[in-house]
C-alpha cells in the first residue's frame, strides 16, 4: 500500500480511546539518513514486513507512532518539525503492517533511535468538530471504479484544491488539522466513501481569491467547523535526540 504525503479526545465523545498500549515491536533492521534534498513532500511505502518512509519529519513519526495530531504534542524541539529523514525499516516478519501494528514499532525506533522519553497529561486546547451544515451534507458517495486519493495541491490565483477520490471523513479531519492548525474531529456522522473537490483560499496567502476554508466547507461540501475548548490527552516530550544517520 502506498500513501503519498502528511490524541484522540479523553472525553465522552471521543472517536476512539488514545494511546493504547501495543505489545512493544522492535525492526530487525532500521536506516536513518538525513534528507537534505529541500523538497517538501513526503512519501510513505508499507509492504510485508518493510516500512519506507522518505523525506519526513521526526515530528510526523512522533504524530504517527502515537496516532495523535500536531496540537496534541507538546514541547516538540523547532528541529522536529523541519529537519528531514529518510527511514528504511525491516520487520524480521511478512506480516503486513497496519496503522495500529506500526505504531509499537515506531514507539519503540524512538525510543532507541532518538532517546525519546514522553508523559502524558490533559491539556485543554481548542478542538473543531466537522458536523454537517444546518442545510446537510452535500458530499457525494463514491460509486464505481477509482482508487482512493485524497490530495491538497495548489489551484488557480493561490487558491489550494483538495480533491478526494473514495474519500473518508476521518482523513479530512486530518487534513483540516493541517490546515487550520488546530485539532480538528470527525463528527458528522458520514462513514462512507466520497468523492469531492474542495476550493479555497488559504489564510496566509494575502494574494489568493476566494471563499476561505470555513466558507468554503460550508457551500461547497455542507459542512461545518464548530468550535470550542476541550481537554485532550497530550504527548507531552521530556527528551527527544536527533537520531544518528547509517
Amino acid at each position: 500500500m502506498r500513501v503519498t504525503g502528511a490524541l484522540l479526545l479523553a472525553s465522552a465523545t471521543a472517536v476512539a480511546p488514545l494511546f493504547a498500549q501495543a505489545p512493544q515491536k522492535t525492526f530487525d533492521v532500521v536506516s536513518v539518513k538525513r534528507n537534505t534534498t529541500a523538497a517538501m513532500a513526503s512519501d510513505t511505502n508499507t509492504t510485508p514486513g518493510r516500512l519506507s518512509l522518505v523525506n519526513v519529519t521526526m515530528l510526523s513519526v512522533v504524530l504517527r507512532a502515537f496516532g495523535v495530531q500536531p496540537p496534541q504534542v507538546v514541547g516538540a524541539p523547532d528541529w522536529l518539525a523541519t529537519e528531514r529523514y529518510d527511514i528504511l525499516a525491516v520487520t524480521g516478519d511478512d506480516a503486513a503492517l497496519t496503522d495500529d501494528s506500526r505504531r509499537a514499532y515506531l514507539q519503540a525506533f524512538l525510543a532507541e533511535r532518538c532517546q525519546f522519553r514522553f508523559h502524558r497529561e490533559p491539556r485543554e486546547i481548542r478542538v473543531y468538530s466537522l458536523v454537517p451544515s444546518k442545510t446537510g451534507s452535500r458530499v457525494a458517495e463514491h460509486t464505481g471504479p477509482g482508487d482512493y486519493a485524497m490530495r491538497v495541491q495548489p489551484a488557480e490565483d493561490g487558491r489550494l484544491r483538495l480533491r478526494s477520490t473514495k474519500g473518508n471523513m476521518p482523513r479530512l479531519a486530518e487534513i483540516l488539522t493541517g490546515q487550520v492548525g488546530e485539532l480538528v474531529v470527525d463528527r458528522t456522522g458520514l462513514a462512507g466513501q466520497y468523492d469531492f473537490t474542495l476550493e479555497w483560499a488559504p489564510a496566509l496567502n494575502a494574494a489568493a481569491t476566494g471563499p476561505s476554508l470555513f466558507t468554503a466547507l460550508d457551500e461547497q461540501l455542507g459542512l461545518r467547523l464548530d468550535s470550542a475548548k476541550t481537554a485532550v490527552d497530550a504527548v507531552v516530550i521530556d527528551r527527544i535526540e536527533r537520531p544518528t544517520a547509517d
